[in-house]
Order: C-alpha cells, then sequence, then structure tokens
C-alpha cells in the first residue's frame, strides 16, 4: 500500500513560552481509511518538517521507520 506523508501546523500553549505553533507529520496509506501514524509535535520549525515529508514521499519511507527517520533528520 503506498504511503502519503503530510505536515499539520498546531497551535500549542506552554507557560514557559506562552502560544506556539509545532507541526506534526501524519501517513496516509488511503485517505479515506484514516492516518496509518502520526508523530506528533515534530518541531516548531515548519520549513524543516516540510523537507522532512518532502523526502519520506520522494523515497516511500515506511511508516514502521518515521520515527527514526525523524530523529535523525532532528540531529
Amino acid at each position: 500500500m503506498p504511503i502519503s506523508y503530510f505536515i499539520f501546523r498546531r497551535k500549542k500553549y506552554a507557560p514557559e513560552v506562552g502560544t506556539y505553533y509545532s507541526y506534526d507529520i501524519v501517513a496516509y496509506g488511503l485517505l479515506h481509511q484514516g492516518p496509518v501514524q502520526i508523530l506528533q509535535d515534530v518541531s516548531t520549525d515548519a520549513e524543516l518538517v516540510f523537507r522532512m515529508v518532502m523526502a519520506f514521499n520522494r523515497y516511500s519511507l515506511s511508516p514502521l521507520h518515521l520515527k527514526d527517520a525523524v530523529l535523525d533528520m532532528l540531529e
């Protein structure tokens, strides 16, 4: 089943910093069946998360490796 990755922005609040936006990565198999995997609060850097999603889609990353791939790209 082909997987497609998407970026979602969420407005969040933390007492230490106030209101901020965080970006999630969501993996879908078939859009009408709901997400296969969700990785929340990946980063506050939209450009970085967008590049991740583009790479994951380009190389057809398996959702099994999503967390490890994100951690590698954050280092």
